[in-house]
Order: C-alpha cells, then structure tokens, then sequence
C-alpha cells in the first residue's frame, strides 16, 4: 500500500494472532501511512489554544488541519463572547441594539405599571398604554355587556 486510507476512509486492519499470523513489513507499514496521514491532518501542538489572535472565517470550507479549524472555532467564539456586553443590572435584559448580528445592550423594559398600591386591581389597556383599572368596573362593564345583549 503506498497511500493511507485516512482522511477518506477507515483502514481495513485484521487482527493478528501471536505464533498463528506472521506479521510482515507491509502490515507496519500501513500502520506508518496512517499514522502519519493522522499527523499531517491533526496538525502540531493540537493541545495549544489560538490564544483568541485572528479572525473568524466564514467563507472556508476545508481547512489544511484539524488544528487550523479548531483555532478558527475559537476565533468565532471569541467574537461572540466578546460581543455580549458586560454589565447589566437587576430587571435589564440583552436586547439588540443594530443591524449587526452581535450588536447587543443592556436595557430596562418598562412594559408594566407599577405594581405598588394596586391590589384588587386588574390590568387593562387601551391599545397603546397599559393601565390597572380597579376590579368592580370590570364587573360593571360585564353587566353592562349583558344588559346590551351582547
């Protein structure tokens, strides 16, 4: 065999039996192909990180080693963690804040009214503001909406 299987294909190895198979030099060297078709695609030093320096890659599709895509992974993770604000405070939520994908602040919602002082009271609206109403005007309008024969 003059080219390794891998990163194509799986190799076919069998097992070899101590005294039952003899084991030639073409077995070791089909070991030595793969091996070093793992190495070529691994690429060196795979433990060592990218130390976040570049720039996430969208565009390539295959990459010269496992190492190379790992470190663009990171680049990628980098830009996003680094996108989302520090900070923020109790009751403020990320919202976006431009056309860009990762453009994001922390704000504070006021979608309710106070909530002070309003017990008994039901939530209403009149399309544009929330308000709280007191309770029997609710009944009041429910017994105003059968009197109508609605």
């Amino acid at each position: 065999m003059t080219t390794s299987y891998y990163p194509s294909s799986v190799a076919p190895f069998t097992t070899k039996v101590n005294f039952v198979t003899t084991v030639d030099a073409g077995d070791v060297n089909s070991l030595q192909l793969e091996v070093d078709s793992l190495e070529a695609n691994i690429g060196t030093y795979i433990t060592t990180g990218s130390g976040w320096i570049g720039s996430f890659d969208t565009t390539t599709t295959t990459w010269d080693t496992l190492k190379d895509r790992i470190a663009n992974i990171e680049y990628g993770l980098y830009d996003v963690f680094t996108a989302v604000p520090a900070g923020g405070s109790t009751g403020q939520v990320l919202t976006k804040s431009s056309d860009n994908d990762y453009a994001a602040s922390w704000t504070t919602i006021n979608a309710l009214p106070s909530q002070t002082g309003n017990s008994g009271y039901y939530l209403t609206t009149d399309g544009t503001s929330a308000s709280w109403a007191p309770a029997n005007t609710n009944a009041d309008n429910f017994s105003q909406f059968l009197l109508a024969g609605c």
